[in-house]
């Protein structure tokens, strides 16, 4: 039984795990770009890979390495196949400016957990949590809205990018449409 074990470890080892320890002489392949479904223009290798692309392997792994015995998987679509280009839709709108609204109105003494319960129903949960949580209204330069929601190129039918001018830097939003409507996922200043 002991034999057993033994071999089967060897072989794990021979086949798996020596050949990302040692490499080889053959780059590893994009099998997503390579598949019978790929999007038109794509090759079936690509000499240097996309910056954050995923099921892409690293330089490093490709530089004399083997291809890893396991097929990689592209995780994310192509922009054309998840995203359909369409006008902004009035209740996206309507929900960046009530989030706007929110997110510049914290007078000294608000309290972080108020102000925060004023963006709460514009926001999803996974920003609230991850990132708005952590947000000090304190260090929030803007104290007015400027203007209305104006949207982007970035409009698609199920999220949209828009612009909302303040007494400081313009408020960039992305929202997107959930089960419970337009929410809020993302924020950024620019300008």
């Amino acid at each position: 039984m002991a034999l057993i074990v033994f071999v089967l470890a060897i072989v794990l080892f021979v086949a798996y795990i020596l050949p990302r320890i040692v490499g080889g002489n053959e780059p590893a392949q994009n099998t997503a770009a390579s598949s019978t479904s790929a999007t038109p223009g794509a090759t079936s290798a690509s000499p240097t890979p996309t910056q954050g692309a995923t099921g892409v392997v690293p330089p490093a792994a490709q530089g004399g390495g083997t291809a890893p015995s396991q097929s990689l998987t592209e995780t994310r679509q192509p922009v054309s196949e998840n995203k359909t280009p369409a006008r902004a839709e009035k209740a996206a709108l309507d929900t960046a400016l009530l989030w706007a609204e929110a997110f510049v109105n914290h007078p000294d003494n608000v309290k972080p957990e108020d102000w925060l319960n004023m963006l709460k129903p514009y926001t999803t949960d996974e920003y609230f949590g991850a990132v708005l949580s952590k947000v000090d209204p304190k260090s929030v330069p803007q104290s007015k809205v400027r203007g209305g929601p104006v949207a982007t190129a970035d409009s698609y039918t199920s999220s949209v990018t828009v612009d909302i001018a303040t007494d400081a830097k313009t408020l960039r939003l992305t929202l997107i449409k959930t089960d419970a409507g337009w929410r809020v996922n993302e924020h950024t200043e620019v300008g």
